[in-house]
């Protein structure tokens, strides 16, 4: 039903949402820990004193940019959402701040570039990743340009050009490391995509399960409890001389008659509507209306459409079912609607068949 499907898509996005907070809580422990090391390189002498507090600051402005971006949800406007690849290279910079100014520990501080490429490893495909270690490496590359040119008292030439080429080899390997594990992971996330479809599908007809059904169904009559919904019909559709259709024409062409009725009664109703095979020859229909007759018009556009379906594997078979119809009403559950509506076929099969009753809220006889 199109609201659930609403519903649905705004619960995994605030999912979604709640999935890149921690990582960006993650990247903020990172940014401290770093913060934290300055400090003591500060202290001992290898930073000027004045460098940790404004680079924390920094970090502070940069970060709470981010944080305002995510809480705002202005991020869902973006192609990425995640904003990794963002984040990813300011911490670049953030880095390249404090190897600028640090001398003999230097060599120490390019060990925090790859650090950056792991988070990547949660969301980023290869050429991404890729452009965040050619900005590391090329950073590099640029700060020790800039103090050979300004300061070049401050720098070992030689020793900086080892240094660059063993982190452009370092950046190279974790690059294709972390590219090969994000593959691994969207490989597995659509798997459980997949598994999860699966789960929530019947694997003939492909019309949502029984599970699927009664999960559903719950959260819809507590929806029409709160009044957070306008009304909540339940349409069971039984196929009529089922056993028959098997004697006669044998099981697959039975199996081919299920596949086309689902089908059928899907492109009957409506695309707000829901579809599931409840069991056997059985399918239930949930319909999103109002009091009132408005579920006939749907019942009957269904019942119409089955009776002129003709299906090949079982031909001359003159198709029809059988409908029993149940209202939402105050105090219903789940079952008791389910009970109401199979009261109903009951009386539609006891009535000729190939029609459509319509069960009382009192749980009297069908109307």
């Amino acid at each position: 039903m199109a609201d659930l499907a609403h519903r649905q898509d705004h619960s995994r996005t605030a999912s979604q949402q709640a999935l890149r907070m921690r990582r960006f809580y993650m990247s903020v422990g990172t940014y401290f820990s770093c913060g934290v090391l300055a400090e003591v390189c500060a202290v001992l002498g290898y930073l000027p004193p004045w460098l940790p507090a404004w680079w924390a600051l920094g970090a502070l402005a940069v970060n709470a940019v981010f944080y305002g971006v995510l809480r705002s949800e202005l991020n869902l406007r973006l192609r990425d959402p995640s904003m990794t690849e963002a984040q990813l290279m300011v911490s670049m910079l953030a880095v390249m701040a404090l190897i600028y100014h640090t001398d003999a520990l230097r060599g120490a501080f390019l060990m925090l570039f790859p650090v950056p490429l792991l988070f990547g490893v949660l969301r980023l495909r290869l050429a991404q990743i890729a452009r965040v270690a050619v900005v590391g490496v090329a950073g590099y590359a640029v700060v020790i340009f800039l103090l050979a040119a300004t300061h070049p008292q401050r720098v070992q030439l030689g020793a900086e050009i080892v240094n660059l080429v063993a982190l452009t080899g370092v950046m190279g390997f974790v690059t294709m490391m972390c590219a090969y594990i994000s593959g691994v992971r969207v490989e597995l996330s659509h798997s459980l995509a997949t598994i999860r479809e699966m789960a929530q599908r019947d694997a003939l007809t492909g019309a949502f399960n029984r599970r699927h059904l009664m999960e559903t169904l719950e959260q819809e009559v507590q929806r029409c409890a709160r009044k957070a919904r306008r009304g909540l019909v339940l349409c069971l559709i039984d196929l009529d001389h089922f056993k028959k259709i098997n004697d006669t024409f044998g099981h697959p062409a039975g199996d081919d008659v299920l596949v086309e009725v689902a089908r059928c009664v899907g492109g009957a109703i409506r695309s707000i509507d829901y579809l599931a095979r409840y069991g056997g020859e059985e399918f239930v229909v949930l319909l999103d209306m109002e009091s009132g007759d408005e579920w006939r018009a749907v019942c009957e556009r269904t019942r119409a459409q089955v009776e002129a379906l003709r299906v090949a594997s079982a031909s001359n078979c003159q198709l029809s079912i059988s409908i029993g119809v149940a209202q939402y009403a105050a105090g219903d559950s789940a079952l008791s609607l389910v009970d109401r509506a199979d009261k109903a076929l009951y009386a539609a099969k006891d009535g000729g068949r190939n029609c459509i009753r319509m069960a009382l809220p009192n749980w009297g006889q069908p109307a």
